[in-house]
């Protein structure tokens, strides 16, 4: 479970402020023309920015006061999700061990993830040899290996053709599918590909979510702001 209450940021003349309450596992995805403040929800959630006052829980337990590291969430963005310096098994490994050690339950651990995500080739190998979509099939292996109650995906497949985005959905399903306890918030512009995998939609407008609520695309497709900015992309 996840709840929000007037969880709330300010920077200049922009003013954001979040209540949301989500009582069901699953995938969610996160909606909002450019500035709505859909990269501010995330970065509040994950602790990379700090709310001015408002509350924060996930499982009933505050997390707002806690630093990124602390908190029981996994991250993954656009760009920069792995080392290029350090191997498959260090970038993949250093979710849950920050010393990378390479023994043989860690090695264990490693390859039981890469054959999840049909990621073939050696453990060894550098991670900046891979493909576009091989690189984040590394980065979501780091993140299901942490099996965190939350995972927050800003946009992380926007920059893949539609072929490999596509396997990547499936490959997030499929992630998701293992992890019954998990909820998970993709932000995306390509909310079409997402309808048949999601839950509900969470819409931001102006930093606050309408309805302050998730909302089902059958409720929100009418809506004349969701209209304005997401009509042309949606089948």
């Amino acid at each position: 479970m996840l709840r929000l209450d007037n969880l709330s940021y300010s920077v200049g003349k922009f003013k954001a402020k979040y209540t949301l309450s989500i009582n069901k596992n699953g995938i969610y995805a996160l909606v909002g023309e450019s500035g709505s403040g859909k990269s501010t929800f995330m970065n509040l959630l994950g602790g990379y920015t700090k709310q001015n006052k408002g509350h924060f829980l996930i499982n009933n337990k505050l997390v707002s006061n806690l630093t990124p590291s602390k908190r029981p969430i996994s991250s993954l963005f656009q760009n920069h999700n792995n080392f290029d310096h350090l191997n498959i098994f260090q970038n993949v490994i250093m979710g849950v061990d920050p010393n990378m050690n390479f023994n043989e339950e860690n090695k264990k651990k490693v390859n039981y993830v890469m054959k999840k995500l049909s990621l073939k080739m050696s453990m060894l190998g550098l991670v900046s040899d891979l493909s576009g979509g091989e690189q984040q099939r590394v980065s979501l292996a780091r993140c299901w290996l942490r099996n965190e109650n939350l995972l927050l995906l800003d946009e992380p497949f926007n920059a893949l053709d539609p072929g490999l985005r596509k396997d990547m959905f499936k490959q997030l399903l499929s992630f998701h599918k293992s992890n019954s306890n998990l909820i998970t918030i993709i932000s995306s512009h390509f909310l079409d590909e997402l309808l048949d995998i999601v839950e509900g939609i969470i819409f931001v407008s102006k930093g606050s979510i309408e309805s302050n609520k998730v909302l089902k695309y059958k409720d929100i497709k009418n809506n004349i702001k969701f209209k304005r900015y997401f009509l042309g992309n949606l089948k």
